[in-house]
């Protein structure tokens, strides 16, 4: 029977998939288990390197694999493992929350990345010697038998004779003594640069280049960064808050530390080219094309007449060594298991880093300094009258909970959905991940990567629900802040209008004496915030409503109900007073209009207006915000709203009208006759 695993996903345990797996999703659960042929203890990740996993327990065994490409790039994997240490110290310590929201989520340490590599100063160095070499590698002569022309043989042994006798196609003629040959077997000395020496600096020049390849992969992402930087500081002076200003001018100064940081990018990237066209002749030389597998012997190369004596092949030996030294002090962990079981921690942290830090941005205040602890009640924040708070859990997972009422979890999957060519694969993973329950699944993406997929796919892997991040990609933090404002605003928002059930005679009588009261149904509905004035007069009119005992009658005193009544609509007046504060400035709403269908329109002075509109599509009710600066903006995919609304946006606007907005229940806008995001979703 297959064992039962965690899902951080569903957060329930279930039974092992036999497909292929996310890396990052299931948990070991309690008992003696092995995993590919490790010891690991209870609550590890289900993580194995080389993309394939065995899991032991008892005596049965069960295997599966990640599919290809689980991880991103080194750099991505370096910089998130540099990060999840800084939060490793801060666990470890007594620190406030201010200090766990100051660790910038971003590739550490970008002037050191743009000096040269150790490895690429040998590597000028030793390449006329590298490229001699693979020009001019040494052979062994080595004996092989050819089917050559007779005229051209020169020599026969006995399988010559064996050959020709069984072979009647090398025949030219039969004679009545016996066969004229045509074509003879014959032995022939031919050069074999299949050598130890040569299949191991074969190896080296694979691995220069596979060095060389990813530092312009590296500093393409930096350059990348620094541009997206230069594009915020253009959206910054456009954001209609100060404080909104102020942390995207703090945030980008954590990454624009140098003036010169274009000079010092252009200047790396052509020392990496030039190294990449000195190495591309040599991949199709006579070397190369010589030797029939790569060398995978241990690192340590033994002694040899060429590695000893050869002065080309003496440097090519210097040279193995230092790649081999550098790529092991880069490797970290040795044992794979190990190593990417770190590696999805290190996910998990650093999606703690973002979502602390996209609260902020929000502008949530928080209510005290104390900072997240695994399976604690996690720091608390105010956010437009109402109660925040923010759990981490022992799965790696995060709760975000209004008035102590969950509205999402957050999973961190540490799998790179994105970084995989293989459009099946991907869809598979994509249909795996749909969950009954409301979850934000953080996983590390690159813009490249979804760039290159179709629209349909685009869509489906960058929402609020799939949300990429990276620390190559500055968008992430407002990406991950356009989540939680889903989950928070739609929650408070779509709480309207607050009802307060009633079975007093005459309480209908109340919605005729205020204009903030509706009677539908055997209920009250409040429907926008009344005045002090009007809560005033509210206790002398439900006094008039008091029936006093009467034992003829058989009737009781109400006072009691009335006492409930008048507490349920006055915490339904505040339920409905906090609609009206402003999502983004916190002011009172100056205007706050209810509309048919149980839905408002407000205004802040501030020009951001906030409703509830009703679907066309499916009848349902979703929230609305527009940003004055942002109104005549036209929607697009996942990154165009980065780039253009940034965290500032609630429901999608329209691809093709801007005052339309997608229903993000059923994913259609008013205008899905002629919308092209609309087209790709089938009408129910």
């Amino acid at each position: 029977m297959r064992p039962e695993l965690w899902d951080r996903l569903s957060g329930a345990p279930v039974l092992l998939p036999d497909s292929a797996t996310l890396l990052g999703r299931y948990l070991i659960p309690a008992g003696r288990h092995v995993v590919s042929g490790v010891a690991v203890e209870p609550g590890a990740y289900l993580a194995a390197g080389a993309g394939r996993w065995t899991l032991r327990s008892g005596g049965e065994h069960w295997a599966g694999d990640f599919g290809a490409a689980p991880t991103p790039a080194p750099i991505v994997m370096e910089s998130i493992a540099f990060i999840a240490g800084k939060v490793a110290d801060l666990q470890r310590g007594t620190a406030p929350l201010s200090a766990w929201t100051s660790v910038p989520p971003l590739v550490n340490g970008v002037v050191d990345r743009l000096r040269a590599h150790p490895l690429e100063r040998h590597l000028k160095a030793g390449l006329g010697h590298l490229r001699a070499v693979c020009q001019r590698p040494h052979a062994r002569l080595r004996t092989e038998d050819v089917l050559v022309p007779v005229s051209k043989a020169r020599r026969i042994t006995w399988r010559t004779v064996v050959h020709l006798a069984a072979h009647s196609e090398t025949w030219a003629a039969r004679r009545l003594h016996g066969v004229e040959p045509a074509r003879l077997l014959t032995p022939v000395q031919i050069a074999d640069r299949d050598l130890y020496e040569n299949r191991v600096v074969a190896t080296l020049l694979d691995r220069l280049w596979r060095h060389v390849l990813a530092g312009i992969a590296e500093i393409d992402q930096i350059d990348s960064m620094v541009g997206q930087g230069k594009d915020l500081i253009q959206q910054a002076e456009m954001r209609p808050d100060w404080r909104e200003k102020r942390r995207l001018y703090a945030f980008i100064a954590d990454l624009l530390m140098g003036d010169d940081l274009p000079a010092r990018i252009s200047r790396r990237r052509r020392e990496l080219l030039a190294l990449r066209n000195a190495l591309a002749p040599l991949l199709a030389s006579e070397l190369r094309s010589g030797v029939r597998g790569p060398y995978t012997g241990p690192p340590r190369l033994r002694p040899t007449n060429l590695f000893d004596n050869d002065v080309n092949y003496r440097h090519c030996r210097r040279l193995w060594d230092v790649e081999t030294a550098s790529r092991q002090g880069a490797d970290g962990l040795a044992e794979p298991v190990h190593a990417l079981a770190a590696w999805c921690r290190d996910f998990a942290r650093y999606a703690l880093v973002l979502v602390l830090r996209a609260l902020e941005q929000l502008g949530l205040t928080p209510t005290g300094t104390r900072a997240p602890h695994v399976g604690e009640p996690g720091p608390v924040y105010a956010y437009r009258g109402r109660t925040v708070r923010f759990d981490w859990n022992h799965d790696d997972t995060f709760t975000l909970l209004l008035d102590d009422e969950q509205v999402l979890r957050l999973v961190p999957l540490a799998h790179a959905l994105t970084g995989q060519s293989d459009l099946a694969e991907l869809d598979g993973h994509l249909t795996s991940l749909i969950a009954e329950c409301r979850v934000a699944v953080l996983y590390p993406g690159e813009r490249s990567e979804r760039e290159a997929l179709p629209l349909d796919r685009r869509l489906a892997v960058h929402n609020s629900t799939m949300v990429p991040v990276s620390p190559t990609d500055l968008g992430s933090m407002a990406r991950v802040a356009r989540a939680l404002r889903a989950a928070l605003d739609e929650k408070i928002m779509l709480a309207y209008p607050a009802r307060v059930t009633c079975q007093i005679a005459g309480a209908g009588a109340l919605a005729g004496r205020f204009p903030w009261l509706v009677w539908r149904d055997g209920q009250l509905l409040v429907t926008c915030p009344p005045a002090d004035h009007e809560l005033a007069r509210l206790t002398p009119a439900l006094t008039d409503l008091r029936i006093r005992t009467d034992a003829a009658r058989q009737q009781g005193d109400n006072a009691g109900e009335l006492d409930r009544l008048r507490i349920d609509l006055l915490a339904a007046a505040d339920q409905i007073t906090s609609l009206s504060l402003c999502p983004f400035c916190g002011r009172r709403a100056t205007t706050f209009a209810p509309r048919e269908h149980d839905t408002y329109w407000c205004r802040c002075s501030c020009s951001t207006t906030w409703e509830i509109r009703r679907c066309t599509s499916c009848r349902r009710n979703y929230p609305v915000v527009t940003v004055p600066t942002l109104a005549d903006r036209t929607g697009g995919d996942g990154d165009l709203l980065d780039e253009e609304f940034s965290q500032e946006v609630l429901a999608v606007p329209c691809w093709q009208n801007a005052r339309s907005y997608v229903c993000p229940f059923c994913g259609h806008c008013p205008e899905s006759a002629a919308c092209d995001r609309c087209s790709l979703i089938p009408r129910s």
